[in-house]
């Protein structure tokens, strides 16, 4: 199986606030985003598409599920990691407001702020159960796409890959509205 993991397009926020839990659209821009998306996986033989329940993650897998006829499936476990009080404020605060949290997060992308509303481990346990519901129901089917989020989307990318989190965050190629093919 071929699963695609697409982030969803520009949400209407704040550029460099942290954004989670928090429900905005897409933006004009992101909703042209998902449209290219939707156009550049037109043409494979997509079997399913599965969505966070965030608007902005919902939005582009319509997109993507609309040419091929499909209803997305949609989960909150695909959500991105909840950043408590820090949503909708900028992460770079973090380094002078609580600079010894901020370095061990540095260090150690799994130590999340106390502050935060979970752990990146709370995260991968979240999107490890639905990669292995993923790979239980769509065994037979040749191609999927999941969007999801940014913390998510490298969660699933090292649940299926049998890679670290740390890695797919760093490096997984998620920028908005983008797609990256996992081989399962």
């Amino acid at each position: 199986m071929i699963a695609w993991l697409a982030r969803h397009g520009e949400a209407a926020w704040p550029r460099g606030a942290a954004l989670g839990w928090t429900d905005p659209p897409l933006s004009a821009v992101g909703q042209g985003q998902a449209r290219a998306l939707a156009e550049r996986l037109a043409r494979r033989p997509i079997a399913a598409v599965h969505s966070s329940d965030l608007r902005r993650a919902l939005a582009t897998a319509e997109a993507v599920a609309a040419p091929h006829r499909l209803t997305v499936e949609v989960t909150p476990d695909l959500r991105e990691l909840g950043f408590g009080a820090w949503e909708g404020r900028r992460l770079e605060d973090l380094w002078s407001e609580r600079p010894e949290e901020a370095r061990e997060w540095e260090a150690d992308i799994r130590r999340t702020p106390a502050s935060f509303a979970e752990s990146v481990p709370d995260l991968e346990r979240r999107v490890a159960a639905f990669a292995a519901a993923l790979l239980a129901v769509t065994a037979d089917l040749r191609e999927v796409v999941v969007v999801g989020h940014l913390g998510s989307l490298a969660a699933l990318q090292a649940a299926l890959s049998g890679g670290d989190f740390a890695s797919s965050f760093r490096s997984g190629g998620f920028d908005l509205a983008s797609e990256v093919e996992v081989r399962c």
